[in-house]
């Protein structure tokens, strides 16, 4: 009785498809018909450099009016900049002493569309053209966790790990392969919040190495806003000095 009692359990969670966790995960977060209407967000805070060292950091993600991402990181004075608008963007690091944008490589544009989709990539992952997988439970720090796994066209791996209780995504794995070599990224978040259009959403996020160890200093978001009014002027070039 306690081996068919075990074999039910599994046959119970295996019979769960990526598509029942996944519309779990976005009702948990807001519901699809608030996602349906993100078009944009803007993500407000500081990285954290050490004990009381904080960098402002900001990231905007648009789909309307026009595809684009902008981030900045500011310190000591000086600000960095990255910006992709289609299929072409730029850098500019002012740390080193360069006064000059670097254009973004073919393989960085492909890697940063996939953080730069303002509903995320699980919500209408389908019409993304992306395939979905249900891999089954997973231990996360000793937390229950449902894996599933998105595959884009260029065969690029994503995998999320969605709590078993809130059904919020826990942590997130990206894995590309690229002609000559393979990148691999780890980022874990927390402090979930809803937001002002009643999204929630984690207001904390930590890179960490496939071992979870902890690879710099987290993010901690101040302010999160849904659809804010776009500003052509933040894809302008710096002036050279």
């Amino acid at each position: 009785m306690r081996f068919l009692f075990f074999l039910l359990m599994g046959s119970q969670v295996f019979a769960q498809t990526a598509d029942d966790i996944i519309n779990k995960s976005i009702a948990a977060t807001g519901g699809a018909e608030k996602w349906s209407k993100v078009v944009s967000m803007k993500y407000e805070g500081n990285y954290v450099m050490g004990p009381g060292m904080l960098a402002p950091i900001t990231e905007i993600q648009f789909t309307k009016p026009a595809t684009a991402y902008y981030s900045d990181f500011t310190w000591q004075g000086m600000t960095s900049k990255t910006v992709m608008q289609a299929d072409s963007g730029w850098t500019y690091n002012p740390f080193g002493g360069k006064r000059e944008t670097d254009p973004i490589n073919a393989e960085e544009i492909r890697s940063l569309k996939l953080d730069a989709d303002p509903q995320g990539m699980l919500f209408n992952y389908a019409k993304k053209g992306y395939t979905a997988d249900y891999l089954g439970l997973d231990d996360m720090e000793g937390s229950e966790v449902h894996k599933v796994r998105l595959t884009t066209k260029e065969g690029d791996m994503i995998y999320f790990y969605i709590d078993v209780q809130s059904f919020y995504v826990l942590k997130m794995v990206k894995r590309m392969k690229f002609k000559t070599k393979e990148d691999k990224s780890f980022v874990v978040y927390s402090d979930f919040r809803k937001n002002d259009f009643g999204l929630t959403i984690p207001y904390s996020t930590q890179r960490v190495d496939e071992k979870g160890n902890e690879q710099g200093g987290p993010v901690m978001l101040t302010k999160i806003t849904t659809n804010p009014v776009f500003d052509s002027k933040l894809l302008d070039k710096p002036l050279s000095k």
